[in-house]
């Protein structure tokens, strides 16, 4: 089957429209790429600007007030009388300071 000279003339002008459906192919990918990358872009910027509570927040706070009752009354009790301890090997006594290693002088 030979190709006639009719068939030429409506291939030529129908070669422009091809030609331009097989560059937006190849350059879907990109664009699919670049959009996708857009949207993650303005995904993360929301998620920067929005302002979540964690419902652990609660549990943390009750955790530190439980925490901070029993020290002072911890502390109220070691404030009576230091704690003394025995070494079983030599016999001697050793008084330890309850305070010491809690506070920090920054001060120098």
């Amino acid at each position: 089957m030979s190709i006639k000279p009719i068939d030429l003339q409506t291939l030529f002008v129908k070669m422009a429209e091809v030609s331009k459906e097989q560059s937006l192919v190849k350059e879907q990918a990109a664009l699919q790429q670049s959009q996708a990358a857009r949207a993650q872009v303005v995904k993360e910027l929301e998620e920067d600007h929005r302002v979540t509570q964690t419902p652990e927040e609660s549990e943390v706070q009750a955790v530190k007030e439980d925490e901070s009752e029993s020290g002072e009354e911890k502390q109220g009790r070691q404030e009576a009388k230091p704690e003394r301890q025995s070494d079983e090997s030599g016999g001697k006594e050793v008084v330890t300071d309850p305070d010491v290693g809690r506070h920090v002088d920054l001060s120098g």
